[in-house]
């Protein structure tokens, strides 16, 4: 076990939804928090609720689609705090379309941030840590990117090009004693999972096994397991919360 306290944690799609619940949760163990979110102010409302609550946090605006933009924030990162023991991916964008309506442009603005930004992100981060011999990186999947989706196609691409990253990343990682995971949090109470059943959660989320769909906060305890507890003896797994419906 690898406890938190003390470690850097840098967390991506920190304003809102798991990346805000997870950086919420790490702070609340000890971890200081780098808040990198491409809504800056949001960030800096979380980074001021975890120094309120005597953690310490930093936000920075990030795109990760942009490769500059990630450099710049996984230096600035390491200028502020020395180091980055944890790397929480949760940044992504989920917009609906019809796979047979989908425009290039449509299916390529979300490559570029789920699945390119995803790339650029661990990979300048696992850089930092291969220095450091140590490290965990975390990045957030989906059950479209196994199953497959009609009305989100680019997104199921883009998160089975993540579940493949992670597993390639852990191969290459294992030697620096870096471990790489991802989640698969099903369908999780957030502006995006809202966003992506089109004022259905209600009626849909009713239809789970559990009879309702996860909390962020839920999913943030996986992070805090994988990012301490499983942090130095497991990789290259993808923790999944639901089977799908009708399995």
């Amino acid at each position: 076990m690898m406890p938190i306290r003390d470690q850097v944690a840098l967390v991506t799609g920190a304003a809102s939804g798991i990346g805000r619940a997870a950086a919420l949760l790490l702070a609340s163990q000890g971890a200081r928090i780098v808040a990198a979110d491409r809504n800056l102010p949001q960030a800096q409302e979380v980074c001021a609720q975890i120094e309120r609550e005597g953690g310490l946090a930093h936000a920075l605006e990030v795109d990760v689609g942009d490769p500059a933009q990630v450099k710049k924030l996984v230096d600035a990162a390491v200028q502020r705090f020395e180091r980055i023991d944890a790397l929480v991916h949760s940044a992504g964008i989920c917009p609906r379309c019809p796979v047979l309506e989908m425009s290039d442009e449509a299916w390529h603005d979300v490559l570029r941030v789920n699945l390119d930004g995803t790339f650029y992100v661990a990979r300048d981060v696992a850089r930092v840590m291969m220095r450091q011999r140590a490290g965990t990186i975390i990045l957030l999947t989906s059950d479209r990117g196994v199953h497959g989706s009609v009305d989100y196609a680019h997104y199921a691409a883009a998160k089975g090009g993540t579940i493949a990253l992670v597993k390639s990343l852990a191969m290459s990682l294992g030697q620096y004693n870096v471990t790489v995971n991802g989640i698969n949090p099903g369908m999780t109470d957030t502006p995006l999972g809202r966003a992506a059943v089109a004022g259905q959660w209600e009626q849909k989320s009713r239809m789970d096994v559990l009879g309702g769909y996860s909390r962020p906060e839920e999913i943030a305890q996986i992070v805090l397991f994988l990012a301490e507890t499983a942090g130095t003896f497991m990789t290259g797994q993808i923790v999944g919360t639901r089977m799908r419906h009708g399995a």
